[in-house]
Order: structure tokens, then C-alpha cells, then sequence
């Protein structure tokens, strides 16, 4: 597991190929336009309600942006146009540099994430700081990837991560114990009135269990990362177990990937479990 960079990689097959291995591909420097004075106006939204403690969540189908607190934000237009501007850079920049993605593709939300993570009063489920693969109770994916892009607004302060080996040992360890062979052979009537895959349940399971597995938060292998000022990664949320440990202002947007897109899709956890499960029938 390691950073790499667009610039020090031969080619665009060992971006995907990084990526899909467990790799944050990172940009010291952000490499889509936000204009100074936007990230100013970002820093200095107050989120002061206990109702609204966690993301600004701006939803590109619909245009529109939820989670803010109104005693906040005197501009919600203007709000709303620094987060469309954002979410279409991102996703220009995504096209661009990972084309192969980018094809029937699922555009999901962008995020403004304004709360310092370090000493959040948090459930245990919803804690950032512990290692944990993202799954989204409302929008599930099906089998598909999810790819998340982060850029640090904060002037003076890194986003500190921490992150573990990638799905597939972490699932040839863990699955078995989370339940997913019972999961993956659901009975007929389970799966008639199932509004999620499988799949899909599992892995909202899967994010909860490994965040209240004491062992595994103690002993697995971790690697911590600084992400400085202005700096920007890409990283599979979902293939990547992750934690963030301390920061303020980021900003995030979300896209859904096929995973026939993948170029390599065995590497897809869907076809990691499956394989996981053919190879405990044998």
C-alpha cells in the first residue's frame, strides 16, 4: 500500500492498477480550480446546531444541497454554486484522468466536511477514527466500486489517515466471522422481499463489525498519512480499510464504478466474497 502520484507512473494502467491493489493515488497539490475565496467562505460556515453535526451533502442529480445548518449559512445559493462548481471539476478531472472509470459510471454526492474528526462525540458505528470499509445504507451499490476523491481546504492544518491492508485479506480473515457465507445463500423468501443485494447487506454489516472488532482495530497493520494543505487523493473506499484520525475542511466527491470497468475486476470485493464462498464449498 502506498501514494502515488499521476507524474511518477508510466502509464494510465498503473493508475487503475494501483488503485484496484489498495494504492491513494495523491496530489500534493489540487489539481481542479476552487477558488481562494470559496474555500474562505467554506471555513467560515458555522455548523452549530446539534441537529446538524456532521456533512454539507450537495447531490448532483437533483441540485441541490442538504445538511447545512439555515442559522449558518446566509447564502444558500452561493453555497450551492461552490459546491456544483467543485463536484464539476472533480468530475472533469476525473474523465480525464481515469477515463476507464469514468463510463457508466454512478455520480453520487459531493461532501463538505467542516467538523474537526479529532475528539468527535460519536456512536461507536459512526466513528471516523476507526478502521472501517465504506458501505452507504441508502444507496447501495450492488456489486459496483466506490471511488472517492478528498481535497484538504484547511490553510494551515494536514487530514491525518490511517489505513490497513486491502479487501481481500482483510476479507479472507474477517468475512467468515461477519457472516457472509450465510449472507451470500439467502433464502428464497429472504431474497423476494430483500431491499438490498446481499452483497450490499453485507457490507453495511461488514463496516460495523470491523469497527467493534477490538482485534482487529489493536493488531492489524496500519499506515499513517498526512495529507497537507492543499493537497488532494483518490482512493476505493471500499477496497481501502481507512481511518481519519484528525482534520478539518475537506471536501469530498463520490462516484460509483462499474466494476466491469475495473481492469482488473477479480479484485472487485464482490468477486472476492464469491470467490471466498466457492472456495469454502470445496
Amino acid at each position: 500500500m502506498q501514494l502515488i502520484a499521476p507524474e511518477e507512473v508510466a502509464s494510465v494502467e498503473d493508475l487503475y492498477r494501483g488503485l484496484e491493489a489498495g494504492d491513494i493515488l495523491f496530489f500534493r497539490r489540487m489539481p481542479w480550480p476552487l477558488p481562494a475565496g470559496d474555500q474562505a467562505y467554506l471555513r467560515g460556515l458555522s455548523q452549530t446546531s446539534s441537529a446538524y453535526h456532521k456533512n454539507i451533502a450537495y447531490r448532483p442529480a437533483s441540485d441541490k444541497v442538504t445538511g447545512f445548518d439555515p442559522e449558518g449559512v446566509s447564502d444558500p445559493g452561493r453555497l450551492r454554486s461552490i459546491m456544483r462548481a467543485f463536484s464539476l471539476a472533480v468530475l472533469d478531472g476525473l474523465r480525464s484522468l481515469l477515463p476507464r472509470y469514468m463510463e457508466d459510471c454512478r455520480i453520487d454526492y459531493a461532501s463538505f466536511r467542516s467538523v474537526e474528526e479529532e475528539g468527535r462525540s460519536l456512536s461507536l458505528n459512526k466513528r471516523n477514527d476507526l478502521l472501517h470499509i465504506d458501505a452507504f445504507p441508502t444507496r447501495p451499490t450492488g456489486g459496483d466500486l466506490i471511488l472517492r476523491t478528498f481535497v484538504n481546504i484547511n490553510p494551515v492544518r494536514s487530514r491525518v489517515w490511517l489505513t490497513s491492508d486491502p479487501f481481500e485479506p482483510l476479507a479472507r480473515q474477517y468475512a467468515g466471522p461477519a457472516g457472509w457465507a450465510k449472507m451470500a445463500r439467502p433464502s428464497v423468501l429472504a431474497r423476494l422481499f430483500a431491499r438490498r443485494s446481499p452483497y450490499d447487506r453485507f457490507m453495511l454489516r461488514f463496516h460495523d463489525y470491523l469497527k467493534r472488532n477490538e482485534e482487529y482495530q489493536k493488531n492489524s497493520a496500519k499506515y499513517r498519512w498526512e495529507f497537507p494543505p492543499g493537497s488532494a487523493w483518490i482512493v476505493f473506499t471500499d477496497i481501502v480499510p481507512h481511518a481519519v484520525i484528525s482534520g478539518q475542511y475537506a471536501l469530498e466527491q463520490t462516484v460509483i464504478v462499474r466494476r466491469e470497468k475495473l481492469l482488473s475486476p477479480e479484485r472487485a470485493p464482490i468477486a472476492i466474497l464469491n470467490r471466498l464462498v466457492a472456495e469454502s464449498a470445496r
